[in-house]
């Protein structure tokens, strides 16, 4: 079979930028603006002044369904060509699912017309677009005929937005890359006599690279994805619907927070949340129970109304120019009265403040607010000691504020590599994961925190999903100053070497002769594909263990669920009575895992199976080598030891 070529649209299909319109570039000034204070209620708090007049904007329902309606003329045509042009997909390896869909293709040859790989819907929910195609040849689909379903699933991430081919030959390339298509769908284009013309294309466009496709090749797992969104706030949601699910959260949930949850409502985003809590006059930073009914259904009709109105206008949001993929020049009839502006209809200053409760940026004016910002810090902080309280702690550790590391990040914002981030949904949107980011953000409030917020999920964003070979599996993190950064065991360049790591290097130069490296950075095994997890992934300075049974442990479970479930051929080391207990849900018909105590020289020597002179694990790693090829090789650039894995 020839490689798959991919799929274009027909040539009468024109679309609108959906978020870097290209006259907004040119019209805007900086954001580089200093911090300084402002008076808000009679209290003082830190803001950034916004002095941009035309903000740069992400793609929310509005926008997406535009989109939608643009690709239209797309079914009925063939799918003839995908092409990865710039990006991850070309450097970090195919979508999910592209090599088993590719699987399911007929390649395509000139005067081919034969009607198969036809596109038979296309369609969205909230920020979320998918594409059918029909059976194909299903002599290529070794699957249950029944669950058989082909889909291409895509999300705009930040930036995404689609050109034509037209438009796209006459945009100048520079040769920079994030100025370059990512990829482009080809279809076969029957209006045509030219056979050198047979076909058209329209290629994708993402700036900030976050959008992302997987193809999919079973009905179960899409409508399970369809079914994970919440109703579509253009579409599918009435008054009751809205109070029903906004009554059954957990009240104390910031009303950003509910907003913004696609499982809960989806196609909210930033600038529907900040218009629909402006115009409702209420307090972005208040939870669910300050709230009326009667607010509510007001919240309703407004993110309604705007989302509509928004939709209406060709999902124009501000005043200002936009490109339609032809090339053609337009112009936005709809305008915000609070999101990207200066100042509110009634001539109000509009406050921005880039750490807001769901950790955004959040715009808003003073009459909004319920209660002065520093009267609710106060309350808040107060109902975190009384929580914490309950819980035994030592007689010398005193509450102090300290300054968070990185201000305008939220610990759900930290994880940013886009295959964990789908893998891990569910979880981030539980209620579980909602009381863990809240505890967490309450620690950093009170005590000295590590890791850095964004250095939390440091071992997810190195070590894609797709990628993962081997897991190591410590307890909590360092919890000496500078020693943490997110990796189970490393540490930085330039810090002394913790006795655990100490340790792990001393037993790799007993077994397979490695001079031990001059420093503990273990990226490049991330890099590599081994994740290095561990069990609790915060701790309190100085305080081992302090940050344990405060719900890591559930969110460490679910991520050693899904790469059991879903991956084969694992290897898990599991160091410590904490990461054992994780080894007992893995399947060992499907991995090889091998536990001993932790490296730590409180443990390292004095169990049954002792990490250190640990012989019969010598004999394990033998047979592991056997079956994964297992090679060990020194970083010449890092002079630090990193393993390679592979079947």
């Amino acid at each position: 079979m020839k490689p798959l070529r991919c799929f274009t649209i027909q040539a009468v299909i024109t679309m609108l930028h959906v978020c870097h319109v290209a006259r907004s570039l040119s019209l805007s000034s900086s954001f580089t603006v200093p911090n300084k204070f402002r008076l808000v209620q009679g209290q003082k708090i830190t803001v950034r002044e916004f002095r941009r007049s035309i903000p740069t904007m992400m793609p929310e329902g509005p926008e997406v369904r535009t989109l939608t309606n643009q690709l239209q003329p797309g079914i009925g045509k063939r799918l003839v060509n995908m092409q990865f042009v710039s990006g991850r997909y070309t450097t970090k390896g195919r979508p999910r699912g592209y090599e088993e869909f590719r699987k399911t293709m007929t390649s395509y040859v000139a005067d081919d017309t034969t009607d198969i790989d036809i596109v038979t819907d296309w369609n969205c929910k909230g920020k979320f677009i998918w594409l059918s195609l029909d059976k194909g040849s299903m002599n290529h689909a070794d699957v249950d005929n029944s669950d058989y379903h082909r889909s291409i699933w895509i999300t705009l991430g930040m930036s995404g937005r689609f050109v034509r081919d037209t438009f796209n030959a006459e945009v100048e390339d520079d040769g920079s890359t994030h100025k370059q298509p990512r990829w482009y769908f080809e279809f076969l284009d029957e209006s045509t006599t030219n056979p050198d013309k047979a076909t058209k294309q329209i290629f994708y466009y993402d700036t900030r690279n976050f959008g992302t496709l997987r193809f999919c090749l079973s009905k179960k797992e899409l409508t399970d994805k369809l079914k994970s969104l919440g109703p579509d706030i253009l579409e599918d949601i009435n008054e009751h619907q809205f109070m029903e699910i906004l009554r059954k959260q957990r009240q104390s949930m910031n009303i950003c927070k509910f907003l913004m949850n696609q499982a809960k409502i989806s196609g909210v985003g930033n600038y529907l949340l900040s218009e629909a809590l402006y115009r409702a006059i209420l307090d972005p930073f208040a939870s669910l129970d300050e709230i009326s009914d009667e607010q509510a259904l007001d919240l309703y009709k407004e993110v309604v109304d705007t989302a509509r109105a928004s939709y209406e206008a060709q999902v124009s949001r501000r005043g200002g120019y936009y490109n339609e993929v032809e090339g053609n020049e337009g112009q936005y009839a709809f305008a915000l009265q609070c999101y990207g502006r200066e100042y509110c209809p009634k001539g109000n200053e509009i406050i921005r403040e880039t750490d807001g409760p769901h950790g955004r940026t959040i715009w808003y004016v003073e009459d909004q607010l319920f209660m002065p910002r520093l009267e609710r810090e106060a309350v808040e902080i107060s109902q975190e000691i009384n929580v914490n309280s309950k819980r035994p702690r030592k007689e010398s550790v005193e509450y102090r504020f300290v300054q968070r590391e990185d201000a305008n990040l939220a610990l759900p914002e930290a994880l940013q590599e886009e295959s964990w981030k789908e893998e891990l949904a569910p979880f981030l949107g539980s209620e579980k994961f909602d009381r863990l980011t809240r505890f967490v953000a309450s620690e950093r409030r009170l005590h000295t925190v590590f890791p850095l917020t964004q250095d939390v999920f440091a071992t997810f964003n190195m070590c894609p999903f797709d990628k993962v070979k081997v897991v190591i599996i410590g307890q909590d993190p360092y919890h000496g100053p500078g020693q943490g950064h997110g990796l189970a065991f490393s540490v930085q360049k330039g810090v002394k070497l913790p006795p655990s790591l100490k340790n792990i290097f001393k037993e790799l130069e007993a077994d397979v002769s490695v001079d031990v490296p001059m420093h503990g950075n273990l990226e490049k095994w991330a890099n590599q594909g081994v994740l290095l997890l561990n069990t609790v992934s915060t701790v309190r300075q100085g305080e081992a263990n302090s940050h344990s049974k405060m719900g890591w442990e559930d969110f460490s479970d679910e991520v050693v669920e899904i790469l059991n479930e879903k991956k084969e051929g694992l290897v898990f080391l599991l160091w410590g009575a904490p990461a054992a207990k994780k080894g007992k849900a893995v399947d060992k018909s499907k991995h090889t895992v091998i536990t001993t105590s932790h490296p730590s020289p409180l443990g390292a020597t004095k169990t049954s199976a002792p990490f250190l002179v640990s012989k019969h694990d010598a004999v394990l790693l033998f047979l592991c080598a056997i079956r994964f090829a297992l090679t060990i090789i020194m970083s010449s650039d890092l002079d630090l030891l990193f393993v390679r894995i592979g079947e």
